[in-house]
């Protein structure tokens, strides 16, 4: 018996899962609901139903909610998806009300053991921040995890901290969030989950927990949707299709002792199957280290962007590639 996470997920339609799962959780990266108040000046993301049996073939033992698109279509659609999610008697975590701690944590019963799960959104992420009359994400703020840590250590058997953090399209994490790791273990927190980047993030052992700063994008369909929603209007189009870098991601399995194994997955013609793509190693030894890794990998995706879509360079492009 195993517990599987998995990354950002976003159920369009039905998909397959090509391999076994006995118990997973994921990061619900989307609303359930495509009806409500529509969050401005971003990219809104949305599903129309759950579609998560459909998929899985059986209910998750929870979901994160911590994330910067649970909010796209306000509190009607986030009201929708929890609706849904109490419907189907699945529990969720990282978002709500600051009175409810944000639905921080989610106890899970797993090999007859006590999880606790707990989801927090950086500020860099763009997301929704809740408060005592308005839903929204919990802040990833690192005093505020350690006491919701330390709350609830002694009365499970393993804490997971999920933070939805770091810069997208880049495999490795920002220094900070190193650093923030780091003292999350030390503060009690047994294994942390990341997610965000919609690419797979390197990862590392600490003091013999595990960190993986980024899981990368399980199911993510290619975008062509409106968007910055300027209160009357959409007044722009977001087109993305998910490169193969977009639909490689880890996922990260619990047996009944609590050993952490992995694997890595890719999602091809609506199917996740097992792959062997080698996971990123890179990891920043400081914030100099980071911002200049960050510097050239940036002029690298630029290059990459260019050969799988040449078009006319402009001024603008070539201060970016060499300024």
């Amino acid at each position: 018996m195993k517990l599987a996470f998995f990354g950002d997920t976003v159920l369009d339609k039905p998909y397959s899962i090509e391999f076994d799962i006995d118990e997973f959780v994921f990061n619900l990266e989307t609303p359930l609901s495509c009806e409500g108040t529509i969050a401005k000046n971003k990219v809104n993301i949305c599903q129309d139903g759950s579609y998560i049996v459909e998929t899985f073939g059986k209910k998750p033992l929870a979901v994160s909610l911590a994330n910067n698109h649970v909010m796209d279509f306000g509190e009607e659609a986030f009201a929708k998806t929890k609706e849904i999610l109490d419907s189907m008697d699945i529990p969720y975590f990282g978002a709500g009300l600051a009175t409810e701690n944000f639905n921080n944590p989610s106890i899970i019963e797993f090999a007859d053991k006590k999880i606790a799960l707990l989801g927090y959104s950086c500020e860099t992420t763009s997301p929704i921040f809740g408060d005592d009359k308005h839903n929204g994400s919990a802040i990833l703020e690192l005093d505020a995890i350690i006491r919701d840590i330390q709350s609830i250590k002694d009365s499970v058997d393993f804490v997971i901290v999920q933070p939805h953090w770091g810069i997208q399209e880049i495999p490795f994490p920002r220094f900070i969030d190193r650093e923030i790791a780091h003292a999350l273990i030390d503060s009690g927190a047994d294994l942390i989950i990341g997610h965000h980047a919609h690419v797979v993030q390197s990862h590392e052992s600490y003091k013999g927990k595990y960190i993986f700063y980024g899981l990368g994008n399980f199911i993510f369909p290619d975008l062509d949707i409106p968007t910055q929603y300027d209160g009357e209007k959409f007044t722009a189009k977001r087109v993305k299709k998910q490169e193969i870098e977009h639909r490689r991601s880890i996922v990260v399995e619990l047996d009944s002792d609590f050993n952490v194994s992995f694997f890595t997955v890719v999602l091809e013609n609506g199917i996740v199957k097992k792959s062997n793509y080698n996971i990123p190693k890179w990891l920043p030894s400081s914030d100099i280290n980071f911002k200049k890794r960050l510097k050239y990998y940036n002029k690298y995706l630029m290059l990459k962007r260019f050969m799988r879509k040449p078009k006319m360079p402009n001024m603008e492009h070539f201060k970016q590639l060499f300024g």
